[in-house]
């Protein structure tokens, strides 16, 4: 699942002004959703007192999404990067289109609960 959303991030940095480098960009963005993913998680779970917040210091959350861009970029050569794209490039339109809802629906989510962390109150719904 991972890397067909990394293939589909790929797909949408061919057709953006970065169309010169979609093979750092996609795993930039891939790194960047995740650990995006990895704090909110984490921050929902301090707010119902259930694990301890990681990030309360300025820097770690930085350094954190840094390390995981780095890792998904080291993690996305080439060679992995070529197999993905032969793996997916022959999906059937009606496939591609609900691969793109899903990514759509995924990442908009992903930044809608950002949001939605911020304001949640333990005990209020």
């Amino acid at each position: 699942m991972i890397d067909y959303l990394y293939y589909k991030l790929y797909q949408a940095t061919l057709k953006s002004s970065l169309n010169s480098i979609p093979h750092l960009m996609a795993p930039v963005y891939l790194g960047g959703l995740i650990s995006a993913n990895i704090l909110v998680l984490n921050a929902f779970l301090a707010k119902i007192d259930v694990f301890p917040f990681l990030f309360s210091g300025t820097p770690t959350g930085g350094i954190f999404a840094i390390l995981l861009i780095i890792a998904a970029i080291i993690f996305y050569r080439k060679d992995k990067r070529e197999r993905i794209l032969d793996k997916y490039s022959q999906e059937k339109n009606s496939e591609r289109i609900r691969g793109n809802v899903i990514v759509a629906i995924y990442v908009s989510l992903s930044f809608i609960l950002i949001i939605a962390v911020a304001f949640f109150k333990p005990g209020k719904l």
